[in-house]
């Protein structure tokens, strides 16, 4: 049998080992709980958070309004030549990329539509025949700001950039 000495003994070993086992293991199981909660955290944060669309640098567009048609619907569209006006260094270098980049998309384009346009007899291409020929060659342009559009004007047979005025300080105002 275990005497009183023993007993104690035992005791005075066994108390401290199981507290020192407790403290070793319980910080373990309060992480998982806290992983839990932050992945339940992360969760509901990325519902909430707006999709993020691809850097303006990187996106591409093969879209190509119909000027009559945008400013039957938004007569307060106005056409615009992109040009630098910032006033810091890390914006003036955005807008110049945006600037050149879009008016030599602008210049390109425009070259094509004179190329049609010396093949039918000097009349300019139709919307559809831009649309089509866009299809076809599969061409991309650069994007610009989310308030303005590449457009297409047929009766000038003109290739231009649209901006929309109020969601340019819709978006800038934010």
């Amino acid at each position: 049998m275990i005497d009183s000495k023993m007993l104690r003994e035992l005791v005075a070993f066994f108390v401290p080992g199981c507290l020192l086992l407790g403290l070793l293991i319980l910080p373990g199981c309060n992480k998982k709980e806290v992983k839990k909660k932050e992945a339940k955290q992360e969760q509901a944060e990325a519902k909430l958070a707006p999709v993020k669309r691809p850097n303006l640098l990187k996106r591409k567009t093969s879209e190509v309004l119909d000027k009559q048609k945008a400013m039957a619907e938004n007569p307060k569209l106005i056409e615009v030549e992109n040009k630098i006006t910032g006033k810091d260094p890390l914006t003036v270098s955005l807008e110049a990329y945006i600037s050149a980049s879009s008016r030599i998309n602008v210049l390109n384009f425009q070259h094509q539509v004179d190329l049609m346009r010396a093949m039918n007899d000097n009349r300019p291409p139709t919307y559809k025949e831009i649309v089509e020929l866009i299809k076809q060659t599969k061409m991309e342009f650069n994007a610009l700001p989310d308030y303005q559009k590449f457009a297409y004007d047929e009766k000038e047979g003109k290739f231009l950039i649209l901006e929309d005025p109020e969601e340019k300080k819709r978006i800038q105002g934010k």
